[in-house]
């Protein structure tokens, strides 16, 4: 069984969303995401809606082979490593993480 974690993502407040969305798919940082082990899938998700007070800037999607895999990623050095760089583009008292179960429906 697959698992899943994903992340809701805000921007610091002194970057617009252009630069953050370029933040965080660029090269940089996906260096140090693509490290984490155990990874199988990154998926970005970029908020396309019309700028609101209480809307994200995104959802990542990390996919990992099974719950054991994301336990081990989520306390890895490498994990660690992706946050901290987050933290250059993120208001990570706004971002946050859930751990999700996905029930396919159609398709």
């Amino acid at each position: 069984m697959t698992a899943k974690v994903m992340f809701v993502v805000a921007r610091r407040s002194d970057i617009n969303r252009t630069r953050c969305r370029g933040e965080w798919a660029g090269e940089k940082h996906r260096r140090i995401v693509e490290a984490v082990p155990g990874l199988r899938k990154w998926v970005l998700n970029h908020v396309v809606s019309e700028e609101g007070k209480s809307l994200p800037d995104g959802i990542g999607e990390l996919w990992f082979d099974d719950a054991d895999a994301l336990e081990t990623a989520m306390s890895s050095s490498e994990m660690g490593s992706a946050i901290e760089d987050a933290k250059r583009f993120l208001d990570m008292d706004k971002t946050y993480a859930v751990l999700v179960e996905e029930e396919p429906v159609l398709g």
